[in-house]
């Protein structure tokens, strides 16, 4: 009796089931796989990056180019307006109009010597061309020379001292060649070394990011490298400061901020200055900054943009590891139904395709 009651409540149950899967998947396997995809490119900067953007309202375009136009950012907002292409997202036809416009009159020359000249004498990198006045003296190493013998001279005497611009410093001028901004061949490594120290000035680095490389530096540097240089550097003998630096130092971390300073140097170089500078303000680590450099690669002109709209997010997981967790977890649970009913599916149509033969065995076995 129980079972024939409980049959009709089992058939009732399994239909629901059934009805709750199929309409969950539209929802659940985009997604689902989505989510897989992802976590298993947790590396990928680039992948990490297309998953963000597809989650964003075309509306946060306009406002991206707005916000950058009101800051004066034409840069900015052509690198939003052509991201915005690449994805298809619609623009308004004024507005895009606005910002070629913009981004036009920023490229004049004119435009360019006057924040060149501003940058020289007030050192804030307020512009790409302003950044070049405000690093200049670091790409010639006299920014390096002076930083190591004020903030050598402090560590070694036990005063306070900057540990971050220390390291920078000493990273900086250890980069193996000759550096002649007139020439122009600055190495990648030294511009980014001249970014950093300049923004790790202007407090524009995030807290993390300048952690990590003061970390670094207290590694690095100690004191009977720092008692060999400082009065070389004192005489002028950059050459044999850099020889010794280069001789006496724990190598392992300094080598990471050279290749993290490498990074923002090809970013800079390959994208423009502001584009580094931009980086560097959302960055918590020398691993970020390795993944930015490997998406401004991907995303060429682009980069600004996609840095604006996601910041850190764009390399990292950040805020996404429940998300895709939770997707994964119902496209597994989806898979498991579906697969539960895909058998019970086969078992009934496999016995309707061997019923004749079955009833046609029993008649010729009568």
């Amino acid at each position: 009796m129980k079972r024939e009651v409980l049959k009709p409540l089992r058939s009732i149950g399994t239909i629901l089931i059934a009805a709750a899967l199929v309409a969950a998947t539209p929802f659940v396997v985009p997604n689902g796989m989505d989510a897989v995809r992802l976590l298993a490119a947790h590396d990928d900067p680039v992948a990490i990056t297309d998953y963000r953007l597809d989650r964003l309202a075309p509306s946060e375009y306009e406002v991206a180019i707005l916000e950058a136009l009101a800051d004066d950012d034409p840069d900015l907002a052509g690198s939003v307006l052509a991201l915005a292409d690449s994805r298809g997202i619609p623009i308004d036809g004024a507005l895009r109009d606005r910002t070629e416009v913009a981004v036009f009159n920023e490229n004049s020359l004119g435009n360019r010597l006057s924040d060149m000249f501003e940058g020289a004498l007030t050192g804030r990198p307020d512009s790409a061309a302003g950044l070049i006045g405000a690093v200049a003296t670091d790409l010639t190493t006299v920014g390096d020379v002076r930083d190591i013998i004020i903030e050598g001279g402090a560590y070694l005497s036990g005063e306070d001292y900057d540990p971050f611009i220390l390291g920078i410093s000493v990273a900086g001028i250890a980069i193996t060649g000759a550096v002649i901004l007139s020439a122009g061949s600055a190495t990648t490594a030294k511009v980014g070394t001249s970014a950093l120290k300049a923004a790790g000035k202007a407090g524009a680095l995030t807290a993390p990011l300048r952690r990590s490389f003061t970390s670094l530096s207290r590694q690095a540097v100690n004191a009977p490298a720092l008692r060999t240089a400082v009065p070389l550097l004192k005489r002028g003998n950059v050459p044999a400061a850099s020889r010794a630096l280069s001789a006496s130092l724990n190598a392992k971390p300094l080598l990471r901020m050279q290749d993290a300073a490498a990074n923002v140097g090809t970013v800079m170089t390959k994208q423009g200055l502001r584009a580094g500078t931009d980086m560097l303000k959302v960055a918590d680590t020398p691993a970020d900054l390795t993944k930015f450099g490997k998406l401004s690669a991907r995303v060429g002109k682009r980069f600004r943009a996609v840095v604006f709209l996601l910041g850190s997010g764009a390399v990292t997981l950040s805020g996404l590891l429940l998300t895709a967790a939770g997707w994964t977890t119902s496209f597994a649970v989806w898979l498991a139904g579906a697969a539960y009913f895909g058998f019970r599916l086969f078992r009934l149509s496999w016995r309707i395709a061997l019923l004749p033969f079955g009833r046609l065995l029993v008649r010729l076995m009568a």
